[in-house]
Order: structure tokens, then sequence, then C-alpha cells
């Protein structure tokens, strides 16, 4: 009896669970939520203001800090590897992003510091201040960088030459005289060589100054189309209205740890979220200080290695298979390593072997030669005159932003036309590694190949850590669970949307609602559960997030004017983008790899980019581009233009608009074209709310969004970043995105003492919301003119229907 009681229970309770969690969201929608903030204010101030207009005596909490920095990267999880002796699929690349803030103390506006207000931003990387040597090869790699077949020339290395098809006329500006010509061109790595520890735009490792973009954008550098006619494509690196230090060339190994040589490095070397520092300084280079402390913050810049050693190496599935084929080099390359050098680690061994193992598949299967010079016992050069290998010579890869394929000014060996870099990756694994997936039919394959390195090094033994998702030879550990429970690296067990301790609002659409229930509250069996699951990789990394940035034309991007179909209901995204089959759509939205269908695989083999622009000739006979929505013009697809396809950009990456109800959704694109383009979403990375803001600064970057997953400093994935957070936190412990707490005075409800007097006033949510509202020059109305322009009730209605 007393057993059946207990079954019964094992069954009811998730379900009453679910049931009384979605009874929940049900009367939340109906017309009820809770208006207060989800923290205190016991880290504030008290602060009693007079209201200029009414005289009246406001209660108020100062702001958290007198000032703020808000630190982030470009990336959500920089995966590179840190030995370039054989290959190079992505350049070391880091950038410290910033924006600072001067709060509004006592009822003041708070203000957005640029050179203007003669600051600068001073940065560095705590205990990382090199990379070259025991934690990098990478200048020490020679190649032929000026094409003369000789590797002894002034800059011959691997550091010059993977940027060599960026260029410049005058300046980082995006200068382009008149009287252009190719011969006027300022290569980077060849003409600008980049120095040792720094970045190709100069800015070093060890510490230095961030160089601000305006309006326009920054570190602008041109590049040519695979189309003839169109050259000096102009590509902005960094986004307007911030502070950065460009593409540092960092590794996750701090100086401290680093002792010895670089053959080395183990597993628990890892640090993959490294602490990036930044400092205000007055523009004479004195540090700022208030009260006599320096006004210093930290962020997280993350970067870890993929997981290729796993596979590729000791009795991973591709080494394996390898050996049955005759494909053996790897071996010897192996011992080589463990026979010559007594302190090379099994990691460093394993790796050397994997990267010849990838070469000698690469040339057995697609015919190349890259190890045609190959000297299983040489000291260096091991590869001799073809050098290492730098994957965008044939494979377009827009993240470093080569276009054209081949690469002009490749070396070493014939480079070919290829597919897209992002393609090629991923299109091999989705096929060789279909059965790779978790008992829901998911493939676990991207948190496996993807950076998977801990903040605890204990955690960094891939056999014993019982939430890695692979051992350490890539054996799927989770293909009778969840890959959502398991955790490590770029995204699982870190970021916001695979955290279960979230809560409400979540602002979601009708298509995030979809999720909701369909994903996020249902385990491996497709059951409900009462503790959120979350999202994984290709829930967002999918055809259907193509597939809605391809139908937008958009009006106003924040209020969903125009054509779209993310403010509609999912019955008819499914009519417009699946023909009505829920099963396709289902496909596209939640691929899963069951009964040999693979829609992942097919997903990234028959990958077919955006309109980028159409295309027609003027009087003259001369090509003319026009828009890619114009009524005229054969459309040209981004793979005319670059050999990287749309990949990378903004046709290809989710958008939080996706899921998310308008106003919390990206900035209208077309100020960073070809990345974006004009009445379409722009990257998360480039958009802006409550005026001038970075979504990233508030949010922080994809992968480690607030709040990352936090559970005691022994098991929590990414510390840093939720260490960052408790930075502008009101009450030492919430930590999720920043409130309006840390720059403004706010009322007992955390709402800024600006909206005192309306109807926000006494509603922390609806002024969440308004915030999101709020796009660049907003930030200047008078406050009669803002509410009349957002009113409360609509900010309210917004929270009442997206609350989840």
């Amino acid at each position: 009896m007393h057993r059946l009681q207990r079954e019964i229970r094992k069954v009811l309770l998730p379900v009453l669970s679910y049931i009384f969690f979605w009874a929940a969201s049900f009367l939340q929608a109906a017309d009820y939520y809770d208006p207060n903030p989800p923290f205190g204010l016991e880290q504030l101030k008290p602060v009693e203001i007079k209201d200029p207009l009414t005289q009246k005596t406001i209660q108020g909490y100062q702001p958290k800090n007198p000032y703020n920095i808000f630190i982030n990267y470009e990336l959500g999880m920089h995966c590179v590897g840190f030995d370039i002796s054989y290959c190079c699929v992505i350049p070391p690349y880091n950038s410290i992003q910033a924006q600072a803030v001067a709060s509004g103390l006592n009822g003041t506006l708070p203000k957005l510091l640029t050179p203007e207000d003669k600051v600068k931003l001073y940065y560095y990387l705590k205990d990382n201040s090199y990379s070259e040597g025991n934690k990098m090869r990478y200048w020490s790699v020679l190649k032929d960088v000026n094409g003369n077949g000789s590797l002894a020339d002034p800059g011959d290395n691997m550091a010059n030459y993977v940027w060599e098809h960026l260029f410049i006329y005058k300046d980082l500006e995006g200068t382009l005289p008149k009287d252009w010509s190719i011969k006027k061109r300022i290569h980077i790595g060849k003409d600008v060589m980049v120095p040792i520890d720094a970045g190709p735009s100069g800015k070093p490792l060890a510490g230095g100054y961030l160089e601000y973009a305006p309006d326009n954008g920054g570190n602008i550098v041109f590049t040519d189309s695979m189309i003839p006619e169109v050259k000096n494509i102009a590509i902005k690196l960094t986004a307007s209205n911030i502070w950065d230090a460009l593409g540092l060339p960092l590794t996750a190994f701090n100086d401290s740890v680093r002792k010895g040589t670089i053959r080395t490095i183990t597993d628990k070397d890892f640090q993959p979220y490294q602490y990036s520092t930044v400092q205000l300084h007055d523009d004479s280079g004195n540090p700022i200080t208030v009260e006599g402390k320096k006004v210093e913050f930290f962020g997280t810049n993350p970067v870890d290695i993929p997981n290729c050693v796993m596979c590729h190496s000791g009795d991973g599935k591709a080494a394996k298979l390898s050996r049955q084929a005759g494909i053996v080099l790897f071996e010897k390359e192996y011992e080589y390593w463990k026979k010559n050098y007594p302190d090379e680690s099994e990691y460093m061994a394993r790796l050397s072997a994997s990267s010849i193992n990838l070469l000698e598949l690469h040339d057995k299967m697609f015919k190349t030669n890259f190890l045609k010079d190959y000297n299983p016992n040489a000291s260096s050069n091991r590869l001799g005159s073809v050098g290492s290998v730098n994957c965008a010579d044939c494979h377009g890869d827009n993240v470093s932003g080569n276009l054209q394929e081949p690469r002009p000014g490749t070396t070493g060996y014939k480079a070919v036309k290829a597919k897209p870099l992002t393609e090629s990756i991923h299109a091999v694994h989705a096929n060789f590694l279909a059965d790779m997936n978790d008992k829901a039919g998911r493939t676990v394959s991207c948190q496996a190949c993807h950076p998977t390195h801990w903040t605890n090094p204990n955690m960094n033994n891939f056999d014993t850590n019982p939430y890695q998702i692979i051992d350490s030879n890539g054996n799927n550990k989770y293909a009778n669970a969840d890959q959502r429970t398991a955790g490590g690296g770029c995204y699982l067990r870190r970021d916001a949307h695979t955290n279960p301790a979230v809560k409400p609002p979540f602002f979601l659409n009708s298509l995030g609602k979809w999720y909701l229930e369909n994903v996020s509250t249902r385990d491996e069996n497709d059951q409900p559960v009462s503790e959120l699951r979350g999202l994984t990789c290709t829930n967002c990394h999918n055809q259907l997030s193509h597939e809605l940035y391809k139908y937008d034309d958009l009006d106003n991007a924040v209020s969903q004017e125009g054509k779209t179909l993310r403010n509609k209901s999912v019955d008819e995204i499914i009519k417009v983008l699946a023909d009505g089959d829920s099963k396709r759509f289902a496909d596209m939205a939640d691929p899963r790899i069951k009964d040999g269908n693979n829609p992942l695989y097919e997903f990234f083999n028959n990958h077919q980019g955006a309109t980028l622009v159409k295309a027609t000739k003027d009087s003259k006979g001369n090509l003319k581009l026009l828009a890619w929505n114009a009524k005229e013009g054969v459309p040209v697809p981004y793979e005319k233009a670059s050999g990287g396809s749309d990949w990378w950009l903004a046709p290809a990456e989710p958008k939080c608009a996706s899921c998310h109800a308008a106003p919390f959704v990206e900035s209208m694109g077309g100020k960073y074209f070809p990345v974006d383009q004009p009445r379409k979403y722009s990257l998360y990375r480039f958009s802006k709310a409550h005026g001038k803001i970075a979504c990233q600064s508030c949010h922080e970057s994809i992968h480690g969004l607030y709040p990352v997953r936090a559970e005691g400093e022994e098991n929590t994935v990414d510390l840093t970043t939720h260490k960052q957070a408790l930075q502008y936190s009101p009450d030492g412990r919430y930590a999720g995105p920043v409130s309006c707490s840390a720059c403004h005075t706010v009322n007992a409800k955390g709402v800024p003492v600006q909206l005192v007097g309306t109807e926000y006033e006494n509603d922390y949510w609806a002024s969440v919301v308004l915030l999101h509202f709020m796009r660049e020059g907003d930030e200047k109305l008078p406050i009669k003119e803002l509410i009349q322009k957002y009113p409360y009730q609509k900010s309210r209605q917004i929270v009442i229907e997206s609350w989840k």
C-alpha cells in the first residue's frame, strides 16, 4: 500500500507542480502582477530629495556606486586554440569592451561618459599580462607573410599572416581617400605588423587605455568581397559609444599558475573566465578616486579551447576510426613528444596529436597536402615549407573579416574555394556525430565540442566531473539523460537561459511561451517538470531563427511595426514558415535527431544565406547595388559576396526578438552593414536601449547573461560573471540584469525618482518596460513628453501579457 502511494506521488507531484506553474501564469496574465522589484535596497544609502516643481520631499536611495563601469566582450565564449603550430581555426582575439556612467546622485540624471568629459578608461587583466611563450605559440610559428618563399623575413609568423586580408588607408576611423588604389592599402600584419602579445589594432595584453568608438562606431577596417566590382567593404569592429581594447590574444592561463614550458599545460591550468579590470582616469592619466578608493570595476573575458583533443587523439572516436583506416601519423606525433620531452603533459601530447589527426583526415578526405612535408622527428616547424594551416585561407570566415575564397596572399599550399568555415565544421560534425544525442534526441555535440572548462580547476577532470557532458575520450555521458542538466564552459549550467533559479517576468511573446511550455519546462522524456530545464544551443541556433529574420521588413524595430512574424501567434508562424506542418516547425524550432531524421545536418549542409542586396545596372551598364528589399534588381545572397555566407552575421545569429515581447528586442539594423541590414534586427552586441546604453552593459554578453547559474564557490561554472553582477547589486544578493538603482537615485520600489509623480512610480516592472522602449534620443526628453510617448498603461499591459 505504501509503495503504491509512493508511486502515485512520484507520478502526480511533477504533474501537479506543472499545473500550479501554469495556473499561476494564467492568474498573472489575467490582470495582476507583483510590481515590487526582485531585490532589497539594504546596500543603498537613504536620501531625502526635494522635487523642484512641487517642492515635496521624496524619500529616496542613492545609487549603489557614484560611478559604474560596465565591462563585457564581443562574443559569448571565444573558442580558440593557444598552440597555433599546426593550424589556426579562429585567430586569438578577445576584446575588453566597456561603458562608464557617472551616477545620478541626489536625484540628478546619470551621464554616459565619453572623452568629452575629460576621462579615459585604463584596462588590464588580473594575473594575465602575456601570452607568447609558455602560454601560447603564435608569434613563434613561422609563416611566409610576404609570399616570397622565405620564412626569414621580419614578421614572418602566424600572428601577422592571419590578418593580412584586412587593410586601412589612413586610420581606424574608416577614412577612404577619393584617389584610393590597391597600392595605397596598408595591410594589417604585412605593412603594419602585430606586436607580440597585442591585438591586430596594436592594443597590448599587458594593459593600456581603451579606445572610444563615437556614434559612427570604431576600429573600422576594410576588406574585399567575392564580387570583383565591390571592394573596400568597411567593417566596424567596435559598436558605437563603446570603449574597446580590440582583439587581445588572451589565453585561459594565469601568470601565477604558468610555471615551466608550454609543454606542461594540463586541464587544471585552465581559467576560462578571466578577470578584466577597468579603471576611470582623468585625461592626464591620473586615477579618479572616491573616498580615497580608485574607481575600478572588473568584468568577464571568457576564453577557452575547443575539445578536439578528446575525440581526435587517445581512444577518442575519431582516433579509433583513423587507426582502422590506416591514418596513423598522429600516433607518431604523440610518441615524439612523450619520448623526447620528460615535462610533456598528457594533455599537450594529445593536443599535438589531435592537430595532426585533423590535418591527416583533411588530406585523406579532401585531397589536400597539408602534411606533405611533415617531419615526425623535427624539433620545430614540423610541417616544413607548408607551415601552419590557416583554415580561413580556403573557408570564408566572417568573424575574422575574411570574405574572399580563396583568401588572397595564401602561402604554403594551394588555396581553393570551399564551404564557409562555420558551415564546414558544423555540417561534418552534425553528420558524423548524428548518434551523439541525449535521451530527448537533441545533439550533445555543441557542448561536447565547444569549451567546457570550469572556474574550479578540480572540476576540469572530464572523467570525474559528473556534469561534464563527455569523458576524456569524447564519449557521451548523457545519452540516457537530459543534456540541460550537464554543464561547463560556453553555455550550459552558466547562462540565464539554462539557470533554473530565474524567476518571471520573462517578457515572452507567443513563440517564447511555446518554448517555455514545450521545451523549458519539460524533461528528456517530454514530461512536465516543476524546475526549469531551460533551453539548449539548438533551440536558438536553428532554422527557425534564420527564417524569422528573412521574413522581417520592419518599419520600427522597437514597436515591431511593419512586416514581421515575431509578434504573431505560433499558429500563424507555423502556417507561414512551415506550410502549416507542425512537425516541420518542430524540426526548425527544436531540432531532434530521431529515426534517421537529422534536421541539424540539413540546417548546416543545405544552408542558403539571406538576401544581402539586389543588383541591377545603371544607364552606362555599371553594377548598381540596391537595398535587399528593393522592387527592382536581382537578389544577391550573402554567399555571393562573402565566402563566409551570412554565418556570424545578423541574418544567421539568434535574436532576443524571436522569443521576447517588444520592446525587449534588438535595435534596427543598417548601421553596421553588411554585418547587419536596414529594416531588420541588428545583432544583440550592437544594440542599445535606455538611450545609448548597450544591451550588454546591463545584461552581459550572450552565453553568459545575468543571472548566471550560481551554486557556490566550488560548483559554479562561471564564478567571475556572478561576482561581476554583485558589483551593481542593491542588496548584495541580487545578481540579475543591472537594475535602475546602479546609476539612478530610486524610490522604495527601485524606480528612478524622476518618475515619482507619474503612474510608473510604484511599478518597478512597468518602469523596466519603459527603459527598454527608450532608444537613442529618448533619454533627452522631458519626463512629461517621455510618458506621453510611452504611456504607463501600455507598459503595464506588456508586463501582464508577457510575464511568462
